[in-house]
């Protein structure tokens, strides 16, 4: 039988590896904008949407959470 500290800490993993990923693409698409300032619009537009994606999907996962950890839920 799998312990409920096993579960959370594979929650707690996936929840980390979700940020870390997350925060790595807007890094790295915010750091090509500022070293190509040449970069074609289009380029530019879809690097700009990745971005927006990102942060938004980091939102809903911290809305997640504090739903989660409002209501004594688990993620």
């Amino acid at each position: 039988m799998i312990s409920r500290a096993t579960i959370l800490l594979s929650k707690t993993q996936t929840v980390s590896h979700e940020f870390v990923n997350s925060l790595a693409s807007v890094r790295s698409l915010s750091e090509l904008l500022v070293d190509y300032p040449g970069l074609n619009a289009c380029d530019r537009t879809q690097c700009l949407n990745i971005i927006r994606e990102e942060t938004e999907r980091l939102i809903r996962l911290m809305e997640h959470m504090n739903l989660a950890s409002n209501t004594g839920g688990s993620l």
